[in-house]
């Protein structure tokens, strides 16, 4: 928090230190004097403006003296739509790569929310004064939203702000009859229409409300199952399960696909719910998430009679899974680990976290940084001579690049497999058809089932070739 804390009051200072620099007498000397050079220095203040940390109303309050209550709301709006673009592009880049890949693997219905409806979306939160601006810019980014919603709704959502600092700094006009018209400009020109277009949309069945209802239904069913272990084959006891374990942030829908995929390849698959956000979204500690699953697999363990069982885990899953077979003994029942773009030399991406309130709320955000007390203590095991840890990475994948994904324990080790997928991105590993054949490889080749298992695993991959090849199925 001290940190935090430290870094928004040097983040003020900046803002301060360098508006006194650029407008050195009244605010009108931010600008230049010629009226063309006097609008493209607003415009190029305006742009910057969120990169030393100045929120909008100290712009709108200076279009409104230097242009009047016309012009200078709508040059403060169009100066708004650039500021949001610039913050919104950088953004965008992030969202493409993680938010919508987990968005597809975790909420597909809000994923088709926020697509159909982000215009909406986005205007909604430029008139609700209580979200920051260019955290909202942000977020758009974040979400991948469409640029040309973005632009619109930025426009029109910044021009009853902007007019109402216009109006407020107008000193020909009383304090009672600026809100006064700001309230009828709001009203008449932006209210009023949002509401006769989404009447339209809801008689079409495309309104927001319709959808916002479907992404509440998706979210609370997300809750309620994956709060529910649910038994979805007969287990038998001759043949080693198969346990997956996800990703941060991720929930037991992520690894649906690949759940799939192991099944038709003749393996026994089982997970776990491993809890944190709304009980459904892995956010919990590393530490004691590897305590939990240690309880949860002598549970299995004693109610169905296995001898032993497999791991197949995606991103901070690798690193739970391992620390519970370094450090709390599970390499007595495991003697295989399968880890798809572990993190083991930590993220970068933490950082973003790390200097917001999520830094405070979530632990494992710190675990999984850079040279973290978790990892050194990881990466400081020994390594025992029965286990076999096979890692997946790949230069695709931005939250463990290349090499990054692989487990380097101090002293080296040769049981340690790196494989390397590098046509693979980071949650392409949950879904993609060559992921599923080469963890099924690496499950067989290390005897992880019965002779009965591959002749079943083998009998599918004959099944999915001959449907390939567009066959009728051979009973």
């Amino acid at each position: 928090m001290l940190v935090q804390l430290a870094i928004m009051g040097m983040c003020a200072l900046m803002a301060v230190f360098f508006w006194r620099h650029q407008c050195s007498d009244t605010l009108q000397s931010c600008l230049a004097t010629q009226p063309v050079t006097k609008v493209l220095t607003f415009f190029a203040l305006s742009s910057i403006r969120p990169f030393i940390f100045t929120p909008l109303l100290f712009v709108a309050i200076l279009g409104g003296k230097a242009f009047g209550p016309i012009w200078g709301p709508l040059l403060t709006a169009a100066g708004s739509v650039l500021s949001c673009l610039a913050v919104f592009y950088i953004s965008r880049l992030f969202g493409k790569r993680y938010t919508k890949p987990w968005l597809r693997s975790n909420l597909p219905a809000t994923l088709r929310f926020i697509q159909s409806q982000d215009y909406k979306l986005a205007f909604a939160a430029r008139l609700v004064p209580f979200f920051p601006f260019d955290v909202m810019s942000l977020l758009f980014g974040v979400l991948d939203f469409r640029r040309r919603s973005v632009i619109i709704a930025t426009f029109l959502g910044a021009l009853p702000e902007a007019y109402l600092f216009a109006k407020l700094v107008d000193e020909s006009d009383s304090l009672f009859n600026s809100t006064l018209h700001t309230v009828e400009v709001i009203g008449g020109c932006v209210i009023l229409p949002l509401l006769a277009f989404e009447f339209a949309s809801r008689k079409k069945g495309t309104g927001m409300w319709q959808l916002l209802k479907a992404v509440y239904r998706e979210i609370n069913y997300e809750v309620h199952i994956n709060n529910e272990i649910l038994k979805r084959q007969t287990f038998d006891p001759n043949r080693t399960p198969v346990l997956l374990l996800y990703g941060f942030f991720s929930s037991r829908r992520s690894v649906t696909v690949l759940e799939k995929m192991l099944t038709a390849r003749g393996h026994q698959v089982l997970s776990f719910n491993l809890g944190g956000l709304l009980g459904t979204f892995f956010t919990r500690d590393i530490v004691e998430t590897a305590n939990f699953i240690d309880y949860k697999i002598k549970r299995q363990i004693e109610r169905h009679g296995y001898k032993k069982i497999q791991i197949v885990a995606h991103s901070k899953g690798g690193l739970v899974g391992l620390w519970w077979l370094l450090k709390l003994g599970g390499s007595e029942v495991c003697d295989t680990i399968i880890t798809m773009g572990t993190p083991y030399a930590g993220s970068t991406l933490t950082y973003i976290a790390l200097v917001s309130p999520l830094g405070l709320l979530w632990r494992d955000v710190g675990q999984m940084r850079p040279g973290s007390p978790f990892l050194r203590a990881l990466h400081q095991s020994e390594v025992p001579a029965n286990l076999n840890i096979h890692c997946l990475h790949s230069t695709r994948d931005f939250v463990a690049r290349g090499k990054k994904g692989v487990f380097r324990p101090t002293p080296a080790t040769p049981r340690i497999n790196s494989v390397a997928m590098n046509q693979i991105s980071h949650f392409e590993f949950l879904y993609r058809r060559t992921v599923g054949d080469k963890v099924s490889e690496l499950l067989l080749n290390n005897g992880s089932n019965s002779r009965t298992a591959k002749a079943e695993a083998e009998a599918a991959a004959r099944a999915i070739a001959s449907l390939e090849a567009g066959d009728r199925p051979v009973a």
